[in-house]
């Protein structure tokens, strides 16, 4: 008797707005990789880090390191974000936490598996950090591979952290 791993059929994602221009783009990441979502508190700036690593902060006795999700993907900054709805992201992967600053968090949404599709990767350049696309009430929502996005901003950051010491 065999035994089939079926891929469930629904998931539930945290999803999050990223202003760009005058438009607001919808993304979302797994909620299961969410541990908190926060309100943007003091971020201390380090030296010699990449344009998207906005500093670290103190989560409770832990340093965690913050990416500014916007600017890693490459989205302008051309319009003004309303930074009281800037918010982070703690995200918790392979026991490791990182912040990811997000222009407004929108709700906790369940996505249908049959709505997601891939990534045309031909045409974008991020499409690494893509896991899929969403079709959701007439509007699409990027699923983001928070592991993907994080592996190379964490190298990043590890490399000026080992400077320093």
């Amino acid at each position: 008797m065999s035994t089939q791993v079926l891929a469930p059929e629904s998931f539930q994602a945290v999803t999050f707005c990223l202003v760009d221009g005058q438009k607001n783009e919808d993304y979302a990441v797994p909620i299961e990789q969410v541990r908190e979502i926060r309100a943007v508190e003091s971020i201390t700036n380090i030296p010699k880090t990449k344009s998207y690593v906005k500093g670290i902060m103190n989560l409770r006795g832990l340093i965690i390191p913050i990416i500014d999700v916007k600017e890693r993907l490459g989205i302008a900054s051309e319009g003004q974000t309303n930074s009281t709805k800037q918010r982070i992201l703690v995200i918790d992967v392979n026991g490791s936490q990182t912040g990811l600053l997000v222009d407004e968090v929108d709700q906790v949404m369940r996505i249908q598996t049959k709505d997601l599709d891939s990534a045309p990767q031909t045409v974008l350049e991020s499409h690494n950090y893509i896991k899929g696309i969403a079709k959701i009430n007439q509007k699409l929502v990027v699923l983001l591979d928070v592991v993907k996005l994080l592996q190379d901003s964490t190298s990043d950051i590890s490399s000026v952290m080992e400077e320093g010491q």
